[in-house]
């Protein structure tokens, strides 16, 4: 199984066995790039034979014009091996209305999966553990509305409890190193009440301890996360056919 990238640096991809190209924003809507940086990022993955995975963020009302207009950019660049990955499910329409053919993945943050290091600390029963390493796309449900949208493949994070197996016809994507742990609409690095974009880049990354749990949370933006390098041993039992490796935090 070889890796596919998620970089912020499209200028500067770093030589790998890369399957594909991911770009984009997953958290915040106010990193989204913009209409030029999506088309070289689009421009670098062909480059390099490459699908590209364009990234949709957690979506605010301000911001659906913006994410409209640049859908409508770049949309008919992307190719039959492309598609767009949704961090919410509002998103669904709008793809659709532009686009009825470009394939749909639901992004991570929409897992359902229940993170945190203190997982680890607490005695589970096997019932609990199974309960632990599920998430929203484990009931039936959840899998008969995937199919409703043209959805098989969800992307989940490497979970420290370990992660179970998908339900039959869905394909997985896990990422690594850096496993979501919480998102906030209330970022540290915008003032109260703004709506817009933000005046000024991102904040540095903070390293973030406590004396509950031995592994330190790293904030960047509005999310925090706990790093977890080590892929599970049974990936084609999880339903798991590719890996997304992140070289910064991302946000």
């Amino acid at each position: 199984m070889l890796p596919a990238l998620f970089t912020t640096q499209i200028e500067n991809i770093p030589a790998g066995e890369w399957s594909r190209i991911y770009f984009g924003s997953e958290f915040c809507p106010w990193t989204f790039p913009d209409g030029d940086a999506l088309a070289a990022a689009c421009k670098a993955a062909r480059q390099r034979n490459l699908p590209f995975s364009l990234v949709t963020p957690v979506l605010s009302e301000p911001f659906l014009p913006i994410l409209k207009k640049r859908l409508q950019t770049i949309l008919p660049e992307l190719g039959p091996d492309d598609e767009i990955v949704i961090s919410d499910l509002g998103a669904i329409d709008l793809v659709r209305d532009l686009s009825p053919e470009v394939p749909l993945v639901a992004g991570r943050v929409l897992s359902g999966q229940k993170r945190g290091p203190r997982i680890l600390d607490l005695d589970l029963n096997p019932a609990e553990i199974d309960y632990f390493q599920k998430g929203s796309w484990y009931q039936q449900q959840a899998v008969s509305f995937l199919r409703e949208q043209s959805i098989d493949r969800v992307e989940l994070d490497n979970l420290l409890q370990g992660v179970a197996p998908l339900p039959d016809g869905l394909h997985g994507t896990l990422h690594l190193p850096w496993v979501t742990v919480s998102v906030s609409r209330n970022c540290p690095f915008r003032e109260p009440g703004q709506s817009g974009p933000c005046p000024v880049h991102c904040g540095e990354s903070m390293k973030l301890t406590t004396e509950q749990t031995e592994l330190p949370l790293h904030q960047a933006g509005n999310c925090q996360f706990i790093y977890n390098d080590r892929l599970p041993d049974n990936l084609d039992q999880l339903g798991i056919d590719r890996v997304v490796r992140h070289l910064q935090l991302p946000r």
